[in-house]
């Protein structure tokens, strides 16, 4: 077992921003307006692994590219080796997960991830020759669960603007299933 237990981000849950900002179309004269940016801050879990190269560091590398402007990371597990499961003619994984908060919806984080993987070399084209699926991976980040009540078709998470200011986001856990994503993830037990 390898300790991943450093500190990992700001825990601030919750920003609301005033900006100025002239509107010269408005009034034609250059009228100065008041604009609220909200940013509603929804836990969310991701799961991480390796099984090549260098395992740890390729993990603490993808975590260091998620965007911290919409990304927090707020606590990491212990990371474990494990055997491969589905495609078993593979090393071993190094895996854990890790608490983050987010402002992005689930199909955004989604993206983000996506993002990093295909950054840090893993083939992400599922359609791709080479594309193993459960196959040999540099870096896997999953969505296991995120915290919201409801969906919209968009994958963008129903809000209460009441709820959205001063306080933290719902504790229940989103069900969400698309094409591309379902939440919680469906292999989030083995």
């Amino acid at each position: 077992t390898t300790n991943f237990h450093e500190p990992v981000g700001n825990r601030s849950m919750h920003t609301t921003t005033t900006t100025n900002s002239t509107d010269s179309s408005a009034t034609g004269t250059g009228a100065t307006k008041n604009a609220k940016s909200k940013k509603t801050w929804r836990k969310a879990y991701i799961a991480v692994g390796s099984n090549q190269g260098s395992l740890y560091q390729n993990i603490a590398t993808s975590l260091s590219l998620l965007p911290s402007s919409t990304i927090k990371l707020l606590r990491t597990s212990h990371l474990r080796l494990t055997s491969p499961m589905y495609v078993t003619d593979q090393p071993q994984f190094l895996n854990g997960a890790v608490e983050i908060e987010t402002t992005l919806s689930p199909r955004e984080l989604l993206w983000e991830l996506k993002r990093v993987e295909k950054e840090m070399g893993r083939n992400v084209n599922t359609k791709s020759e080479d594309y193993v699926r459960f196959g040999p991976r540099v870096v896997d980040l999953d969505i296991i669960l995120f915290d919201g009540d409801t969906v919209d078709g968009d994958g963008s998470v129903d809000e209460d603007d009441d709820d959205s200011i001063g306080s933290h986001s719902s504790s229940s856990s989103l069900i969400m299933q698309t094409e591309e994503l379902e939440i919680p993830h469906p292999r989030m037990q083995e």
